[in-house]
């Protein structure tokens, strides 16, 4: 009992470690390792999800969709299964940025090219992505990072016959 708990808790490291590492696209020559791959736009939540995926054992890699940036191409190669897209309402992300900008002291400039009406744009690009893609596609909004993480290890569990990692505590 004694090693299983230990083994435990050394899987949840290096799933944390790992997901810290593969944070905003960074480590993307291996996110073949993660068991799970998260596509989004800024400020949709890929990073805290990321976290809490990772402190229940899940290997996680969050890759950022930015317009004139290509996704890596390592991505061609992960079975579309483990990667999920992430939707939010425009209106809601809006909020999001400008919240974060205000926390930042940023001016009204920045607000014309990073909350402003171009992010529409950012959401249809990132749809467009997750249908050509073939990746399944969890919708945040309003909802609790619980809800939506229980959403992924389900989908991924259940596509990929995997037992489940670390079951969420609820």
């Amino acid at each position: 009992m004694y090693r299983k708990l230990r083994k435990d808790y050394f899987d949840r490291v290096e799933a944390i470690d790992f997901a810290v590492s593969h944070d905003d696209g960074n480590g993307s020559v291996d996110i073949s390792r993660a068991d799970v791959v998260i596509l989004g736009v800024s400020r949709c939540g890929k990073t805290p999800l990321s976290m809490y995926l990772a402190v229940h054992g899940w290997k996680v890699a969050n890759i950022p969709i930015v317009k004139g940036i290509p996704l890596p191409g390592e991505l061609s190669r992960i079975d579309r299964r483990r990667v999920i897209g992430l939707n939010i309402e425009p209106s809601r992300l809006l909020e999001h940025r400008r919240k974060r900008e205000e926390r930042m002291g940023m001016g009204k400039v920045s607000m014309m090219s990073y909350s402003g009406p171009p992010s529409l744009e950012e959401l249809e690009a990132a749809r467009r992505i997750y249908r050509e893609g073939g990746f399944h596609v969890v919708d945040v909004t309003d909802k609790p990072i619980e809800i939506i993480a229980d959403e992924i290890i389900k989908f991924i569990s259940h596509n990929l016959d995997n037992p489940q990692r670390r079951p969420l505590p609820y």
